[in-house]
């Protein structure tokens, strides 16, 4: 008694599959057609949607050497929160952030504002981007708006930036540009080798071109600048006690010079006083001027080993290929998505018209 509803009930599977197969295979002419509608239209959409290019740079970053720097200024330093024998290691940038940095809102600020050569017309890719291929309805609003004030002489498009002390929100207009350059700049790295491949798709390849020539750049500054940063904190430290105790010790020099010629014969117990505290105050200054000169110089060292090199294996290349749309994608994604869907429909359509049927008469 048992196996009889376990039967049946694998003879309704079995029935129900068979009725899938015969439902599609009796549409099949129907479900090709669709599909072949759908495989044209992708085709007309992959013609239309703009051809990009693909500008690429790669670069292994060289990390800098690091020495101590030892001195007599230690204490002196430390008083300005600043550590003389602190190794610069820590501010380094592995190339596995490189993506983090290219993702922040001063990098991609930086971006935008770099200068580019567009139909022999200088203009930052800022500029560039706002006049690229606008829409028509776009187009029509912008002239629209513009009427409107010429003649209200209020500009409804004005969107102000919104300040909360030092920090600013980036405007509407702004934040598309942010989210756009997202979507055209991409990087790669290695975390083996630490070899850094930098992508920029455009739809001129010259664009392309420059616009990856400027993002290495700027990333190579942006690393340049944080790894520099402490033993640049050091050297600017370190000048400024110079350049203070420069004028110092020139002033005493003057000072005992003057002092001694006015008083060449004279040999009073007040004078040879004042000398010997004058030569006293010149022998101190001279001393911390000279060590001062010697840490500037090592400051200098330090800066000049800290700041980070990169060696540029495949340089920035105007593209002569495009990389998209590649249209043999859309053809066939048009295709499988009609003949998916179309099969479903008449798999689906019998189902659909008796539970119609069912919600009239039940109504």
């Amino acid at each position: 008694m048992s196996e009889t509803p376990l039967n049946q009930d694998q003879n309704s599977d079995e029935i129900d599959l068979k009725d899938l197969v015969i439902s599609i295979w009796k549409f099949r002419k129907h479900i090709l057609i669709i599909g072949i509608i759908c495989s044209i239209l992708g085709g007309i959409i992959g013609f239309l949607t703009p051809t990009t290019y693909t500008a690429t740079s790669t670069f292994l970053p060289q990390k800098a050497e690091t020495i101590g720097m030892a001195g007599n200024l230690g204490s002196l330093a430390a008083l300005a929160g600043i550590n003389l024998n602190a190794q610069m290691s820590g501010g380094d940038i592995p190339p596995s952030m490189y993506f983090t940095v290219l993702e922040s809102e001063p990098f991609r600020k930086r971006v935008l504002d770099a200068i580019i050569l567009n139909n022999e017309d200088s203009l930052s890719y800022r500029d560039y981007l706002k006049t690229k291929d606008r829409p028509l309805l776009s187009s029509l609003f912008d002239y629209i708006i513009q009427i409107q004030k010429e003649i209200t002489g209020i500009d409804l498009r004005q969107n102000e930036p919104i300040r909360a002390g030092e920090l600013i929100a980036l405007t509407k207009e702004e934040n598309k540009l942010h989210k756009a350059l997202s979507e055209k700049i991409s990087i790669t790295s290695d975390k083996k080798e630490g070899i850094v491949s930098l992508k920029i798709v455009e739809e001129d390849p010259l664009t392309a071109a420059q616009v990856a020539k400027a993002t290495e750049e700027i990333l190579q500054d942006w690393i340049i600048e944080h790894k520099i940063k402490y033993a640049k904190a050091q050297y600017d430290f370190i000048e400024k006690q110079f350049d203070a105790k420069q004028k110092e010790f020139f002033s005493i020099q003057e000072q005992l010079a003057n002092y001694t010629d006015r008083n060449q014969n004279v040999l009073s117990a007040s004078y040879l006083t004042r000398l010997d505290r004058l030569q006293a105050e010149f022998d101190l200054l001279n001393t911390v001027y000279t060590e001062l000169a010697k840490q500037k110089e090592q400051a200098a060292i330090q800066l000049s080993k800290d700041t980070p090199t990169f060696s540029v294996l495949d340089p920035v290349k105007v593209p002569n290929e495009k990389t998209g749309p590649k249209n043999s994608i859309y053809i066939l994604s048009g295709f499988f998505i009609g003949v998916f869907f179309s099969s479903g429909w008449f798999i689906a359509r019998k189902s659909i018209k008796n539970f119609l049927i069912e919600i009239r008469i039940n109504s």
